[in-house]
């Protein structure tokens, strides 16, 4: 297990800091994973159901080049990774954070003599070094015989340092949580509410979903003379206006539920089943709030076009409506409710995958050439900022406006890189981009 993570962070320290991220991130998390494994007393189903997926999203860095969505898919990968290892719990996140106070306790004790042979180095090269830079300086045929040597540039030192660090500390974390996972703490005793605290609270607000959802269905199927008529709203200001509102109402819904399950009492058979039906109720009715809140999305892409915000509000809002979905049927079907959080993150975790696998930097840029050939509008400048996922959908557009396009990504795709960024996009793109010259 040490010799394992001490790889993988000379790895990230070596591979990682100033350059591109590619499949030098991938050999990393290989590395964290043979840590994992090496430490792994006894293999659990988390660990055969979330490790290899949080693998597989640290490597998409080899895949995709958008940045933000290889941040997303690893900052993911250790969300995963920590489950993986301690369970699919809140606290989970931060296991491998508890065990940090017994990673000292791994390093092994030095042999005698390592360490005055060490400081004696360090002494000899601090008195070497101001002599050799005088010599160096002073003597051309002296500085000849250094020429060549890959002196490490010492302002690349505290990215790689703290590369190191990271990945050291992350991976012995993660190995120190699979040996020993941390103990379940006693829950606390929670102040219950009794029936009429409870229902009376969740059937008005039952009522008020099924309001607002018949003021939206009259909208979806009224159609733009409708908003017109009654908002006194273009359908890109009415889509704006209320798509942020409506998101934030979905997500706290969620809360909502959660809470309620905690605190009701459900002493009787029928007070279970109906605090089950007002929060079935409630799910339902928040699916098709994110549904109008959708439509107003894409309403607004319709006018504006596709940028990244718009896409991963759209992609949070179909989680949204799927983890509504999943909780309707714990509540539906028997023995689902108690595999509840292992669903949420399973699910969670291959939406992701399937997101970032759809190529979002590709389809924005598809869906904006799209709308270019529907409107004669095309935002150039916000296309240049666009990764290389999206070389082969602008490739598409006619010469000036494809070479106004990719003038950015070209540039950047002309600078050379190490083998440890080798990146599938980039490759790719380097094709479009000499096949459309």
């Amino acid at each position: 297990m040490r010799a394992a993570a001490l790889t993988a962070a000379v790895a990230a320290a070596a591979l990682l800091p100033g350059e591109p991220l590619g499949v030098g991130v991938a050999l990393v998390a290989v590395l964290v994973a043979a840590t994992v494994a090496a430490a792994t007393e006894r293999v659990t189903v988390d660990l055969l159901l979330f490790g290899p997926v949080a693998l597989v999203l640290a490597s998409m860095a080899a895949l995709r080049d958008a940045a933000w969505v290889v941040s997303l898919d690893l900052a993911a990968a250790w969300l995963l990774a920590s489950a993986a290892v301690a369970g699919p719990r809140v606290a989970a996140a931060f296991a491998p954070l508890a065990r940090l106070a017994e990673v000292p306790a791994l390093v092994p004790p030095p042999p005698a003599g390592v360490v005055p042979g060490v400081r004696g180095a360090l002494l000899g090269g601090l008195l070497a070094l101001p002599f050799g830079a005088l010599f160096w300086s002073a003597d051309p045929a002296f500085a000849q015989l250094f020429r060549g040597v890959p002196f490490p540039s010492l302002s690349a030192i505290p990215g790689r340092a703290v590369a190191f660090v990271l990945v050291l500390v992350g991976a012995a974390g993660l190995a120190l949580a699979a040996r020993r996972p941390l103990p379940l703490r006693s829950p606390r005793q929670r102040r219950r509410l009794g029936l009429w605290e409870w229902a009376i609270p969740l059937a008005l607000l039952d009522a008020l979903f099924v309001a607002f959802v018949v003021v939206q269905l009259t909208v979806l199927f009224g159609g733009h003379d409708h908003v017109l008529r009654t908002a006194g709203l273009t359908y890109s200001e009415y889509a704006r206006q209320g798509f942020w509102q409506l998101l934030a109402a979905g997500a706290l819904t969620i809360g909502v539920v959660v809470v309620a399950d905690a605190v009701a009492v459900v002493s009787r058979r029928r007070d279970a089943l109906l605090v089950r039906v007002l929060l079935g109720v409630l799910c339902a009715l928040a699916i098709l709030v994110v549904i109008s809140a959708l439509h107003r999305l894409r309403l607004y892409e319709d006018a504006f076009g596709l940028t990244r915000l718009r896409l991963a509000a759209e992609a949070f809002s179909l989680w949204l409506g799927g983890l509504f979905g999943l909780l309707i049927a714990a509540g539906v079907v028997a023995g689902v409710m108690r595999r509840l959080p292992r669903l949420v993150v399973a699910g969670t975790a291959a939406a992701l995958l399937a997101f970032s696998l759809a190529n979002p930097d590709g389809l924005i840029a598809t869906r904006n050439v799209e709308h270019w050939r529907q409107t004669g509008e095309l935002d150039i400048p916000y296309a240049q900022t666009l990764s290389a996922d999206a070389a082969p959908a602008l490739g598409e557009l006619p010469a000036p406006l494809r070479r106004w396009a990719l003038e950015p990504l070209a540039a950047r795709l002309a600078k050379d890189e190490s083998w440890s960024s080798a990146n599938l996009s980039r490759h790719r793109a380097r094709r479009s981009i000499a096949g459309t010259d």
